[in-house]
């Protein structure tokens, strides 16, 4: 992408007009290189204003994510921040890997290969979302993190009923939709011995989207700035997600499960005795949700017979 495609993004975010030979003189450039790096933004899904005359210039406003502006704004864990990376949840278990300390948090303006559950492409759309992960370190085995993405979307159901974002709901295992349309799409990736476990919680949310960056998505979808006059800045919404993230950590590794989490999620269950389809691979299966037994598993009926499935490869929709 060139190493001053993050500096042009940056000059062009007030939405004034920018010549190409003002950009270009800025970022130490030819024109030339200019207009190959503005069609490059346009590839990215970033719309852009050309008036023959008068320049360049973003259709409105942009605030790109600044670690200087979530500290200002409370942000208390050790946090990097990538302008393109392939995959936040990528870069956190290379880190762990590595033997860096958590927690750790890792934000991008641009996944290349952001993925969500079951394999799918996560889409993005550069300074119109967030896509952070989320490294914790948990003393104890596997076990304690049981029903920890169910908790994780009562997190971030907090996060958006602090700004009166819509009818929030949460689809099992981790979607958060508002007014029934996905806005946030959660993975956990566990890192694990015997005796300590380490997860990678991966986060999407969808602030400002428009109907090019979700062109491949397949299922009913949704945004914040669909939803409220006035959107809250990126970095404070990330700063806000963090830290009831944080909270909902701080609850698993002193031993509170997704027990003390598991009211609030069956109060805003959106799947709860309806009928679903069932995807597991290439197979189809259709039944009733019968809500979430303690565990964090879905409670699927079929022909009178309830059993308990568990995240993992399983998909569920509404029929």
């Amino acid at each position: 992408m060139g190493l001053y495609m993050q500096d042009l993004l940056f000059l062009l975010a007030d939405n004034q007009f920018h010549s190409g030979e003002e950009l270009g003189k800025e970022l130490g450039v030819t024109r030339a290189a200019v207009w190959k790096k503005l069609k490059k933004l346009d590839e990215m899904g970033i719309d852009l204003h050309s008036v023959k005359g008068r320049g360049y210039r973003l259709p409105e406003k942009l605030e790109l994510l600044s670690l200087e502006k979530m500290y200002e704004l409370g942000l208390s864990l050790p946090a990097k921040l990538h302008f393109k990376t392939e995959s936040t949840n990528g870069d956190v278990k290379k880190l762990i890997q590595a033997g860096d300390d958590l927690p750790i948090l890792i934000v991008a303006e641009l996944q290349t290969q952001g993925r969500g559950r079951r394999g799918r492409q996560w889409q993005g759309g550069v300074g119109k979302n967030i896509m952070m992960s989320f490294g914790w370190h948990f003393d104890q085995g596997a076990t304690v993190v049981e029903g920890l993405s169910l908790a994780i979307g009562v997190a971030v159901s907090r996060a958006l009923k602090k700004y009166d974002v819509g009818d929030v709901s949460l689809k099992w295992p981790n979607d958060v939709l508002v007014d029934g349309k996905k806005i946030c799409g959660i993975l956990l990736e566990i890192v694990a011995d015997q005796d300590t476990c380490d997860v990678v919680i991966g986060l999407g949310l969808n602030v400002s989207m428009s109907n090019r960056d979700m062109e491949t998505v397949d299922q009913p979808w949704t945004d914040i700035r669909s939803h409220l006059d006035v959107v809250p800045g990126r970095n404070e919404l990330l700063v806000t997600l963090v830290s009831e993230v944080e909270q909902v950590c701080v609850g698993f590794s002193s031993g509170d499960g997704l027990m003390a989490y598991i009211t609030e999620w069956m109060q805003q269950d959106a799947l709860k005795n309806q009928k679903v389809k069932l995807i597991v691979g290439d197979r189809e299966e259709y039944g009733v949700a019968r809500g979430i037994d303690p565990s964090g598993a879905l409670l699927f009926e079929q022909d009178g017979v309830t059993r308990a499935l568990y995240g993992g490869e399983v998909s569920v929709r509404k029929q």
